[in-house]
């Protein structure tokens, strides 16, 4: 994932992960035999190498004594790891030995090998070893990503020499460098993906990844996917680049939605007009042969903003001392008074959905609305049974006018036999007709207000005799439609049962927010242009899995030869001026990649702003940096801020509404870290001293306790009198460390800082640890 700080947690999951990545299917190599690396391949008698009793097999070519050899040869084992384990996996993919170190005490750590236990090739390496208190990195990484890069390409040579020349290195994504922060972090790590290449075009299935420490320049992850994959389409006779897009402008490309960034507490986080791709999919798929778009990433889209559950029967303490209450307690009990009490709520609960006689009430609770404060909602749980007879279902409905809201009915599952396929009696069309007639009938007002968006069979995962997947049920959604552009975050969610065309779960999610008016918006194929231009559509092989239609099984998936949009740092476009925004709508900082200094090029600083720029710190204005101005309170104070946060700044509430000028969410941010203090509001445009950038900077290195002590340091300048009293200890400490050098003798505690020299002291402090 390119220089994400990676902690323990990520290491486990990545690791659970690589356990079931696609293995090569021993055929494989007998129709395209590859060399080992030197001393690899170990043939033994049979006899000599049993397995495992339990594997299947009564012989291995490579015994779990040679593939440790083989694992030890290649990879040195941390010493740290002192425990050792083994396992056995057999399948169509073939035979391997799962070799595992790792440290039975804290803090943890372990390293992976697979080796085939047919050929002695290395299938996959993982380690991570948890640094020890006081280990722990921070700041910039020792190596940058082109300077490990050879060491990535050197193993994976290596390890599979004729299956390396057959792939090709893939552009590093986007999010490849983070701003890392001064606070101790996990090891940064570079991501080289070699993909397969068939006839000039990658197979994205297919290919060696291997993981290099920046901190270290080791590596910590080999992993090959390989498969005996034949029959790829052949190139000649595929649609065009300029076809393919205008495939992507007219059927697939970004369309306009309002979107609603997801923070809790209010109405006043106004909603944005966005483009982004067609059911909020992550990418597109055009089939290059017959321009066929083949398949919508993430096409169903579900609502799922209902209050999280938690606490169990509200409970009242009487005879308590009356104790005073605050404003905000005042408006809250009188807020209370105009909500439904539980009874009622609960009368209107049953009288919206059946809940069969034998159901007991298991829990009641008020929540309120995670998303708007003003909102709360009475949920109430039924159950029934117990063990494996145990059935639930839960009825949710508005606290004020008692609408409902939500209903799952998990006592209307229709439960087959595993070795059953579901009877379904119900088609798709059917099952929509009776999810609309009932929308419509419980919601006729907001039915003229939405339109209907897409559906999702959820297939059982046994098939008949025929080898057809049944539905066991179908997903049907609606969107909320507002000025003719869709409000996906808003709508109706409807599930029908496909052997009784019951409705076994529905859910409305409707907020009271203003719409911004659609005038001035780019049109669609300005969107789409700005969409290609930032994310190109790239040719590859490509199997797919086309699951969204009743059809037969293919445990293979079909290849296609295809255009596809890559991953990208973005996920839509500002409906208005196409500025790129992420997940949460915020701006996204361009790429290092992307971003030239045009006033650097003989310049002293020119490194340290690069690395800067690589890690988010720096960007561009106008193609400048203007190394030579001088560095103002707002814009150190920003840089400091932005090496003490893991990601982008959050776009606050005020600044939303632009009732604060830019800096002031970073001042907030400062004062949180400690960078300044709380109530501190440094005058933006004036320039920054050396002393004071001596006081900013240690303080962000959290050492401000120390240099408050300004008696304790002997200071050794020419000019040490002209230093102000109680940043002594800063100076002291800044030099001491090598943030801030003196010049012939001299610190010049008063002179002016440039952008530069902020610059080189910034990589200085993320270089230091």
């Amino acid at each position: 994932m390119g220089s994400m700080p990676r902690m323990k947690t990520r290491a486990l999951l990545a690791w659970l992960v690589l356990s079931i990545f696609i293995l090569q299917p021993a055929a494989a190599l007998a129709e395209s035999p590859m060399d080992l690396p030197a001393g690899k391949l170990i043939q033994m008698p049979a006899a000599e190498n049993p397995v495992p009793a339990n594997s299947g097999e009564q012989q291995a070519a490579v015994s779990l004594e040679q593939a440790i050899g083989i694992a030890r040869e290649t990879f040195e084992v941390p010493e740290v790891l002192n425990e050792f384990s083994t396992g056995f996996d057999q399948g169509k993919s073939g035979s391997f030995w799962d070799l595992r170190w790792y440290r039975s005490s804290e803090p943890g750590g372990e390293m992976n090998v697979r080796v085939n236990s047919e050929t002695g090739e290395i299938w996959s390496m993982g380690q991570w070893i948890s640094p020890a208190p006081g280990q722990e990195y921070q700041g910039l990484p020792r190596y940058t990503r082109e300077q490990v890069e050879g060491a990535a390409a050197a193993l994976a040579e290596k390890l599979q020499p004729k299956r390396f020349k057959l792939t090709r290195l893939q552009p590093a994504l986007d999010n490849d460098y983070h701003p890392l922060p001064l606070v101790k972090r996990g090891q940064v790590e570079y991501q080289y993906e070699y993909a397969r290449i068939i006839d000039g075009v990658p197979y994205t299935q297919n290919g060696i990844s291997v993981s290099v420490s920046g901190d270290t320049g080791q590596v910590t992850r080999f992993e090959l996917r390989w498969d005996d994959t034949k029959g790829f389409p052949a190139a000649a006779g595929m649609i065009s680049q300029q076809q393919a897009e205008q495939i992507f402008r007219s059927e697939t490309g970004p369309e306009l939605y309002y979107f609603r960034e997801r923070v809790p507490g209010g109405r006043e986080v106004p909603l944005k007009l966005v483009y982004r791709l067609p059911g909020q999919q992550n990418r597109a798929v055009i089939d290059a042969l017959s321009g066929k778009v083949l398949s919508r990433e993430d096409e169903f889209y579900a609502y799922y903003d209902m209050a999280a559950g938690g606490g169990g029967e509200m409970k009242m303490a009487g005879n308590q001392a009356a104790i005073p209450l605050s404003p905000v307690e005042e408006i809250a009990v009188e807020e209370a008074k105009s909500l439904l009490s539980r009874e009622k709520a609960q009368e209107l609960a049953m009288s919206a959905v059946k809940v069969p006689g034998e159901y007991v009430l298991n829990n009641s609770r008020l929540e309120q609305d995670y998303m708007f404060k003003n909102q709360k909602m009475w949920h109430f749980n039924w159950e029934t049974g117990s063990g494996a007879e145990r059935k639930a279902m839960d009825i949710t409905v508005n606290a004020v006018s008692g609408e409902l809201i939500s209903f799952n009915t998990g006592s209307y599952y229709t439960f087959y036999e595993p070795s059953k396929s579901p009877e379904v009696k119900f088609s798709e069309e059917e099952a929509l007709k009776i999810a609309g007639e009932y929308v419509k009938k419980v919601q006729p007002a907001r039915w003229g207000e939405v339109v209907y968006n897409n559906a999702r069979p959820d297939y059982y995962p046994v098939i008949d005799k025929e080898g057809i997947s049944q539905p066991r049920s179908y997903n049907f959604n609606w969107a909320r439609l507002a000025k003719g552009v869709q409000f996906p975050d808003n709508g109706f969610y409807v599930v029908v049962d496909s052997a009784t065309g019951e409705i076994t779960s529905y859910r409305m999610t409707w907020w009271d927010v203003e719409f911004p008016g659609v005038q001035g918006v780019m049109s669609r194929e300005e969107a789409a242009n700005r969409y290609l231009g930032e994310a190109p559509l790239t040719t590859a092989y490509m199997r797919l899995w086309m699951g969204s239609t009743y059809s037969k099984i293919s445990e293979e998936g079909e290849v296609h030869l295809v255009y596809y949009t890559a991953r990208q740092n973005f996920t839509m476009l500002d409906a208005f001026t196409g500025q790129l925004l992420d997940y949460n709508g915020n701006a996204v900082t361009p790429s290092y990649k992307d971003q030239k200094f045009d006033d650097l090029d003989s310049h002293s600083s020119r490194e340290a702003v690069e690395l800067l720029a690589r890690s988010g710190i720096v960007a561009p204005v106008g193609g400048k940096f203007r190394p030579d101005d001088n560095v103002t309170q707002a814009e150190l104070i920003t840089m400091l801020v932005k090496s003490r946060t893991y990601s982008p700044m959050p776009v606050y509430r005020a600044s939303v509404t632009g009732k604060e000028p830019w800096y002031q969410q970073y001042y907030d941010m400062a004062a949180r870290l400690g960078i300044i203090q709380a109530g501190e509001n440094p005058d933006p445009d004036l320039p920054v001293t050396r002393e004071v950038m001596a006081r900013l900077t240690i303080h962000t290195m959290d050492l401000y306790k120390v240099a408050r002590l300004s008696d304790i340091y002997v200071l050794n300048f020419n000019d040490a009198g002209d230093i102000t009293e109680n940043l002594r200890g800063h100076v002291a400490l800044a030099v001491g460390l090598g943030l801030i050098e003196p010049v012939d003798g001299d610190f010049g505690p008063k002179a002016v800082v440039t952008r530069g020299e902020a610059a080189e002291t910034l990589v200085r402090i993320l270089k230091s640890n």
